[in-house]
């Protein structure tokens, strides 16, 4: 039932609907596929390196990008110009004034124009005749990239497409057999749009290393990075409903004359530390190693630079709740590779001219171990429990915390630790807040040369495995409170492969 005691549009769960046929919202898009977008990138750099004395280098450079936005060669883009304080919008293509904020650029985003980006890298070896060095840097990158996720959306809007989002309600019920149901008219039926002052998202990395090489040839390497992302993706529901009025979802919005919108704008950053350890053995005696372990730390409200992709946020009027541990962000990493020769040549160990050397020699054996802690996971609810078709959501709110302890032995986190959240709100569960499994994997490949005469001839014999103890990954988790699979696996690593191969060279 909703606030006012009549029968809900739906069951209450996801599957059962599903089951009936109701489904909580539908869109459709169609119109023209034939667009012609331009854009251009121009770079400008010096660079130079200064060595004040022995065993001290500078490295130091200026580095200057436009990126252009996309423009539509027939100007078939729209974009919304939006009122001060999201009050209204409106429709606007380009070279045409928008009634709030004047005239558009082409492209419909206002170029960002002040690109710098500086360099600086030190290499010092302090004492003559040994071998500690150090080594520094500094330098700003920025995602000129990002440009091209707009011009798609841009396009795929009215008036040059037709768009329609709706959600199921007491007025209007949606089914599979009319997911299309006519509801309350909208006079702005667009759903994307992006901020004309959209700034190019960058990057500032510093890190710092000290290095000693030790006997018999191995290196020890102790180090430091930094990285702080400024301007990244973030994605809003300005004109979401507020949840559980006691008025239809449409009735709900802030903007009475448009539909729900995603809105893109450049108002996120992060922060990400890590200590490094590397310990190398160059290649001697048929032996190589290379050891780096991580431990590091990355907070956001945008995990954009990691890869994971910009999230549309929970509620538009508080940003600040999307803050929480990076989507990517892995405490403990170990990644160890090696390689042990039996073959010819600088390095190799000498086996001598006998039966057994020749049986033994020319094989050459090589992979890793990769291991780390999870990454974290986000507690969520879907379906029309949690009332997203009134808040005007795009995938899926979070749950409750209930305060309890999120660890908890014999099982992969407390599942009593989240609850629905009450009628009327949004779920007060932080971003990445349950810890994701440990991983681990190990590869090995097992390879031979076999010479035939004096010329080039010669058979090449490879056996590679990945994951060779065929051990179990966890990488996915059941996180949404209110489905069937809550708590339980739901995806894994690939289990272990063998490939086998022979080459004749001639």
């Amino acid at each position: 039932q909703d606030e006012q005691g009549r029968p809900a549009p739906g069951t209450g769960f996801d599957f059962a609907d599903f089951l009936l046929g109701l489904p909580q919202s539908s869109s459709i898009r169609f119109g023209s596929s034939s667009n012609y977008f331009r854009a251009s990138a121009v770079s400008v750099y010096v660079q130079d390196d200064w060595r004040p004395r022995a065993g001290l280098s500078l490295n130091v450079g200026l580095r200057y990008e436009y990126f252009t936005p996309y423009r539509e060669k027939y100007n078939r883009i729209a974009n919304l110009d939006i009122a001060p304080g999201f009050a209204a919008v409106a429709v606007v293509t380009p070279e045409l004034p928008g009634p709030y904020s004047g005239g558009f650029p082409p492209g419909l985003v206002d170029p960002d124009r002040n690109n710098f980006s500086p360099r600086l890298g030190l290499a010092w070896r302090p004492w003559s005749g040994r071998t500690f060095q150090v080594r520094a840097g500094y330098g700003i990158f920025y995602n000129g990239s990002v440009y091209s996720q707009f011009p798609g959306r841009l396009a795929s809007q009215p008036p040059f497409a037709s768009t329609a989002t709706l959600n199921t309600s007491l007025a209007r019920t949606l089914t599979i057999e009319d997911p299309f149901a006519p509801g309350p008219s909208k006079t702005v039926t667009n759903t994307y749009a992006v901020d004309r002052r959209y700034r190019v998202p960058y990057a500032q990395t510093w890190n710092f290393s000290i290095q000693q090489e030790l006997a018999r040839s191995w290196v020890l390497e102790l180090g430091y990075l930094g990285t702080k992302g400024t301007r990244l993706d973030i994605q809003r529901l300005p004109n979401r409903a507020a949840p559980g009025s006691p008025l239809t979802a449409e009735e709900r919005r802030r903007i009475g004359n448009a539909v729900g919108f995603t809105f893109e704008s450049a108002e996120g950053n992060s922060i990400y530390h890590a200590a490094q350890a590397r310990l190398v053995r160059r290649f001697r005696r048929g032996l190589s190693l290379n050891a780096l372990y991580t431990l590091s730390k990355s907070i956001d409200n945008a995990s954009t630079f990691g890869g994971a992709g910009a999230a549309v946020a929970q509620n538009d009027q508080d940003l600040r709740a999307e803050r929480g541990l990076s989507s990517f962000d892995q405490r403990h990493t170990f990644m160890l590779y090696y390689v042990l020769s039996t073959g010819f040549g600088a390095g190799a160990p000498r086996l001598g001219r006998h039966g057994l050397a020749r049986l033994l020699g020319q094989w050459t054996l090589s992979g890793g171990l990769t291991a780390g802690s999870g990454t974290p996971l986000t507690a969520r609810v879907l379906g029309n429990l949690a009332d997203a078709g009134g808040t005007g959501a795009v995938g899926s709110g979070r749950a409750d915390a209930t305060g309890a302890a999120i660890h908890a032995g014999g099982c992969f986190f407390n599942l009593a630790a989240f609850t629905l959240p009450p009628a009327g709100r949004f779920g007060n569960a932080g971003r990445n807040t349950i810890p994701g499994p440990a991983q681990w994997a190990l590869n090995a490949a097992l390879a031979r040369t076999i010479p035939l005469g004096e010329g080039r001839r010669r058979i090449e014999l490879r056996l590679e495995s990945t994951n060779i103890t065929n051990h179990v990954s966890i990488t996915r988790l059941g996180t949404v409170v209110n489905a069937s699979d809550y708590g339980l696996p739901t995806g894994a690593a690939p289990m272990r492969t063998v490939t086998a191969g022979l080459r004749f060279s001639f």
